[in-house]
């Protein structure tokens, strides 16, 4: 079983992965596209939430237009996976949210005996001040 605290930390673990790193690997098929000259990217959600769309029009000049090597450009599909990849980061930053709650709550009352302990053990018993 794991602590409210190890879950809380994966989930937040898991939230930066989610919005920091964009989807490489596509196996999308279109007309009049090759993918072995394509090189499709996306770029990272956090940084653009809603990228612009791509005209598969012009990827498709591009390619007639190069003969040899690859050509670059995002893919059809980054707006839509972009969305995704944010919505699912938010669900793990809640979950991380919540479970960090349950265990802060759980914690209090130890913390709240550390804290009177360390206070009472800083005093010696004896007035201070105008009262000696």
């Amino acid at each position: 079983m794991l602590r409210d605290r190890t879950v809380a930390f994966i989930c937040l673990l898991l939230t930066g992965l989610i919005w920091s790193t964009p989807i490489t690997f596509f196996d999308t098929e279109f007309e009049g596209v090759d993918n072995d000259r394509m090189e499709w990217s996306c770029p990272r959600p956090i940084l653009s939430p809603s990228p612009d769309s791509v005209d598969l029009d012009v990827v498709r000049a591009e390619l007639a237009e190069t003969s040899d090597g690859t050509v670059q450009s995002e893919h059809p599909q980054c707006r839509l996976l972009n969305g995704t990849q944010l919505v699912l980061g938010l669900f793990s930053l809640a979950g991380a949210i919540w479970k960090g709650r349950l265990w802060w709550q759980s914690t209090a009352d130890a913390r709240a005996e550390k804290k009177f302990a360390r206070l009472q053990a800083s005093t010696s018993g004896k007035p201070k001040g105008m009262l000696n």
